[in-house]
């Protein structure tokens, strides 16, 4: 498809740019964009090999150990948890076990429906602070380490709709897109942590973080944008001569026609916008401008001046 408006001395060819760049590839993208998918090769480059590892990361790298420590203390997680004690069995005495003085980290057994020991650290917290943090961490469910995470970033999920064309989004398809249900799911997130809000807005208030999650969202449809094909290019002609081409347009196709035109146009022209009609690409990518006024029934170069279609 190629749409071609023409008002002299302009003739405005608009075209599907079947080569276009990934947009993760811009240096001023805020958010990190992690995907996983057996097929599709999607997102930013990543070495995590599940999910599971990037929110572990994450949480180690982003939360402090108080935060994750008030977490598990306060039982909001129902998959590990840390106790006070635990038992020793002494060496010459085989049946006699006695209290030590520790903490225990325990993890859930959801099969078994009971908890066990995963490690014991003796002494205090003060003593063994970091290894008992990491062993919480090493544990806990992904739903755990989303709360923990989304206390210090901004982390939204991503769907892929993948039918006839592929598409993605921050929320869910299901209910919005025919059989949803069976062809589209989340593949990974999109997060912006507090240091690049810093970086970016210069500070992390309630408005910054505002500012950065719109930021995500748009970075996340102009890469819908990219998977689904809405990309185009632009060629300019002024009195028969090409003096513009310009590729890498992503978005709807009706705004993308209007910001061409404000875009590339002098205000006077900026009602051509209306003046675009669609012809068969393969009667104009390779045609030059007379043979695309021949093709399209305009006037010859350069007569009726000021002549519009």
């Amino acid at each position: 498809m190629s749409l071609v408006a023409w008002k002299q001395p302009y003739l405005l060819q608009v075209m599907v740019d079947d080569e276009p760049e990934n947009p993760r590839g811009e240096e001023d993208n805020i958010g990190h964009m992690v995907c996983w998918h057996r097929r599709y090769h999607l997102g930013d480059e990543h070495q995590y090999e599940k999910p599971n590892d990037f929110l572990k990361e994450l949480v180690q790298r982003t939360v402090s150990g108080d935060a994750i420590l008030d977490y598990v203390q306060s039982g909001k997680s129902d998959a590990v948890r840390l106790m006070e004690g635990g038992l020793k069995q002494i060496a010459g005495e085989p049946a006699k076990d006695h209290v030590v003085s520790g903490l225990r980290v325990e993890g859930y057994d959801r099969y078994a429906k009971e908890w066990y020991e995963e490690d014991f650290f003796s002494g205090g917290l003060r003593e063994q602070r970091k290894e008992i943090v990491d062993c919480l961490v090493d544990l806990m469910a992904d739903k755990d380490l989303l709360a923990l995470a989304r206390k210090e970033n901004i982390l939204l999920p991503l769907y892929l709709y993948d039918h006839s064309g592929l598409s993605m989004s921050v929320s869910d398809f299901v209910g919005h897109a025919v059989h949803a249900e069976w062809d589209s799911g989340q593949v990974g997130w999109i997060y912006a942590t507090s240091g690049d809000i810093r970086a970016v807005y210069g500070g992390v208030s309630p408005e910054n973080m505002e500012r950065a999650e719109w930021c995500l969202q748009s970075e996340v449809k102009r890469y819908d944008y990219y998977l689904s094909g809405q990309c185009y290019g632009v060629r300019l002609y002024e009195n028969g001569e090409e003096t513009e081409s310009i590729w890498g347009f992503l978005g709807n196709l009706s705004d993308v026609l209007k910001e061409i035109v404000d875009y590339i146009l002098p205000e006077d022209y900026q009602d051509m916008v209306e003046l675009f009609q669609e012809v068969p690409d393969i009667k104009t990518c390779s045609m030059g401008y007379g043979d695309i006024m021949g093709e399209l029934g305009y006037p010859e170069p350069f007569a009726g001046a000021g002549m519009e279609v």
